[in-house]
Formats: structure tokens, C-alpha cells, sequence
């Protein structure tokens, strides 16, 4: 057997979401059943040398699943970095993995792209469309890859779910709803936070959005019956203001999917949970698909039969529940990105810039229509 592909990472942003992306590069590959690919930390950048150094510290000392790869060389040549400049010019990083707040990744990823790297930037992809079309603009012409990392399109669960439609079992879809809600005791917290403060992207939109729209590209824009894949329109849109600080207490917004003769209604919600049986439910003509919370890591779905109409006969439950050997599941994810670079793609079909494009394109028109002290901020894109 020949020896697995290595792909070097930098990270940049030493928050939660950098620290478990990168913990979960230092878990057995092989308690996901993959052989061909690995993955290592070159380098890591902060803001402080210092910073850096507690980051990689931390990671040497995590538990199993992670002190695995610790055990085996996986940060073995990991470099501090006092800039994330300093990671974009290492030449023995192959790819950037972007962890920064939401208005920071345009600019970010700019910077490392444009230093030749490949670019893996976190969800939302960049606070506008504008900023998101000059970074898929400099990727093509650098031929460099560039993904928005949306892990939930990689869970085995997804996979699962789009076997069902494609099966047929279910007809056409009619209706769709999707809520990522979460009482986040937002009086507790300072306005200085990321999901109070307007100048990091704050509220639910941008924070939380993501997760009801990939089940809506995953379900309805991918359904088979969805031959043309034409992007939906926004049809409605609503948003709760937050008082302490402007930002989306709550938001919603409608979707047509034209072809399919389908609507979708998405939400998000910082002030309350979501309901934990049904927080994605695609109803179709034969039955209905529902899948249980947390939208962003679901484990179960389930199919169930309509009353008095033939169709799906008997509900049944599927488990995709991630096990703790497994990590945090980030890593399915960073094994696509893998495979890609290796075989010198610069786009991953599983998570495509133009479907990217038509997410962002909605998180646009709602903040655009709203109103919340972030309607009329414009990015950094052409600076």
C-alpha cells in the first residue's frame, strides 16, 4: 500500500474553532476508515509569539483522540508564528486554514492567497458577496484552491440523507424549515463579543446562518429533481433587533425553489433553543424527512410516514452519530481538502464557490433588508 498523501497545515486564529479544527488533524485517520491522506501542523499564527506558543502547547498535551497524532510527529515541527504574514510565507505550509472572526476573513485569506497559498476559510466565507467574489477571482487566476468550510457537508450523515432523495422514496419535496436556534444569555455577555459586536459580524445571521442554509443546498438545491440548479429567490425576510448593541437577535428569510415548486423557511435565534427532534424537517409528497438537532452536527434522522395518504408506510430512525474516537468531526472535512490539493484540484465538488456564492448572496439580502446597524457595512473587498 502506498504511503498516504501528508498535507502541511497553518493555522491562523488560535480561538475555539482554530483549536478544534486543528486537534482533530491529530486524530487516528484510520478511526474514519481513510489510509490515504494525513495531515500535519507546520506552523501556527497569532497575534503574539507568545499566544502561538500556549496554542501548540495545549495541543501537545490534549488527550486521546488527539495525542495520537501528538505521539506520532504531527506537530513534531510545528513553528510559533508572531504574524499570520509569517505563515502565509512559510514555505513548508501547502494550505492556510483561516479561524478569524467573519469580518477578518476576507482580508485574511487575501493575504494568503496572494502569497500562494491554498485557502481553507471558515464559515461564513467573508461578510459580502463583493468579498467573496474578489477571493474566488484571485484563486482562479493563481489556480490556487479555495474552500468555505462547511463541515456539516462532509458528516456521514449528510451523505446519508441525499441516498434517501436520490432513492425517490419520498416524491418531491414541498415544504422545507430549518432553525438554528440557541439561548446564548446574551444579557451575560459583553458587547465586546463576537456575537454581540457589530465590527466582528455580530449576531445570528452571519454567526449561525450557515447551518439551516446547507441542509437547504444539501436537500432541496441538490435534490435530483432540481435539474436545473437554479438559485433560489429570497422571497421574505425578518429580522429582531437586539437593543444593547444593533445587531440580529433573530433572523428570517423565505426561499423559492422554482423548479422544484418548493418554499423553505430558515431561522436563526439567539434568545431560545430550537426544537432538538425537528430542527431541519423537508416534508414531501410520500413523507417527510426530519433531522434531529444540532443542525451543525447532527447525529439522527428520521423518515415519517403522512397520515391517511399512501406513500412511506413505517417511520424509521437512522443513527450517523459521530463517536468520540472520531473527534469533534471537523476532519472529514480537512481529508476532502486533502485528497483535492493532492490530486491538484482547486475546487472541491462537494463544496463548490458557486454554491458558496448563493449562500452568501442570501445572508446579503437579509441584512440588506433589515434593520440592524450592520444593513449599510460594506466589506473590504478592492482594499
Amino acid at each position: 500500500m502506498a504511503a498516504p498523501y501528508t498535507l502541511r497545515w497553518g493555522i491562523i486564529s488560535t480561538g475555539w474553532i482554530s483549536t478544534e479544527f486543528t486537534e482533530d488533524l491529530l486524530v487516528d485517520p484510520a478511526t474514519r476508515n481513510v489510509n490515504d491522506v494525513a495531515h500535519v501542523v507546520e506552523a501556527v499564527g497569532s497575534r503574539s509569539l507568545e499566544s502561538a506558543q500556549k496554542f501548540i502547547d495545549k495541543l501537545k498535551a490534549a488527550p486521546e483522540p488527539y495525542a495520537w497524532g501528538v505521539a506520532r510527529g504531527a506537530l513534531d515541527k510545528t513553528k510559533a508564528r508572531a504574524s499570520y504574514q509569517e505563515v502565509y510565507d512559510d514555505p513548508d505550509v501547502d494550505v492556510v486554514y483561516i479561524g478569524t472572526p467573519v469580518t477578518h476573513h476576507h482580508k485574511d485569506a487575501k493575504a494568503a492567497l496572494l502569497a500562494g497559498k491554498h485557502v481553507v476559510c471558515e464559515k461564513p466565507f467573508t461578510f459580502d458577496l463583493a468579498e467573496l467574489d474578489e477571493l474566488i477571482a484571485i484563486a482562479r487566476e493563481k489556480k490556487l484552491f479555495l474552500m468555505e468550510a462547511v463541515w456539516t457537508r462532509f458528516h456521514p450523515i449528510s451523505y446519508a440523507v441525499q441516498d434517501v432523495l436520490a432513492s425517490g422514496v419520498l416524491g418531491r419535496p414541498r415544504r422545507y424549515a430549518a432553525d438554528f436556534s440557541k439561548d446564548f444569555k446574551l444579557e451575560t455577555k459583553p458587547i465586546s463579543h463576537r456575537l454581540l459586536a457589530p465590527e466582528l459580524g455580530g449576531g445570528g445571521l452571519l454567526d449561525m446562518g450557515p447551518y439551516p442554509s446547507v441542509w437547504a443546498m444539501l436537500t432541496l438545491h441538490q435534490h435530483p429533481l432540481n435539474t436545473k440548479r437554479t438559485p433560489p429567490k429570497v422571497v421574505n425576510t425578518y429580522q429582531t433587533i437586539y437593543s444593547r448593541t444593533g445587531v440580529d437577535a433573530r433572523s428570517r428569510w423565505v426561499l423559492e425553489f422554482e423548479e422544484l415548486g418548493a418554499e423553505g423557511i430558515l431561522m436563526t435565534d439567539m434568545l431560545c433553543q430550537n426544537f432538538k427532534e425537528g430542527a431541519v424537517v423537508l416534508q414531501c409528497e410520500e413523507g417527510d424527512l426530519v433531522i434531529e438537532s444540532p443542525p451543525q452536527k447532527p447525529g439522527v434522522f428520521h423518515i415519517v410516514p403522512h397520515e391517511e395518504v399512501d406513500g412511506v408506510k413505517e417511520r424509521s430512525t437512522h443513527d450517523y452519530t459521530i463517536p468520540a474516537a472520531q473527534g469533534h468531526g471537523l476532519a472529514f472535512e480537512a481529508d476532502a481538502v486533502a485528497r483535492c490539493i493532492r490530486d491538484g484540484q482547486t475546487e472541491c465538488p462537494r463544496m463548490p464557490l458557486d454554491e458558496s456564492r448563493i449562500v452568501q448572496s442570501w445572508f446579503d439580502a437579509v441584512r440588506k433588508n433589515g434593520r440592524t446597524v450592520m444593513r449599510d457595512m460594506e466589506g473590504t473587498a478592492g482594499k
